[in-house]
């Protein structure tokens, strides 16, 4: 993102007053929209692709829930012997 100070731009009172209240202002050239002034609060910070919840939030939610049946990894260890080994290629059709 780049970046530029205050005093070598203008910009209207009423723009800067709808971005604090963080409106989405759209700045037109020929009646397109060429430019969008947000609140930097609204702007999606680097890596905002990111998936997913938080760890932290995560390890909260998993405190609340129950430990499995003692015998669980019993069950998945027959069930595992039962089905076989897994391809190598789980793609590839046998």
């Amino acid at each position: 993102m780049a970046t530029i100070n205050a005093d070598e731009v203008r910009i209207p009172r009423r723009v800067r007053e709808a971005v604090t209240r963080h409106e989405q202002v759209v700045v037109l050239n020929r009646e397109r929209p060429v430019l969008a002034l947000v609140h930097p609060d609204d702007v999606p910070q680097s890596g905002a692709r990111r998936r997913g919840r938080p760890a932290g939030e995560i390890a909260s939610l998993l405190s609340g829930v129950p430990a499995p049946d003692p015998d669980f990894a019993t069950d998945m260890d027959a069930v595992l012997r039962s089905v076989g080994s897994a391809p190598e290629d789980p793609w590839e059709r046998s």
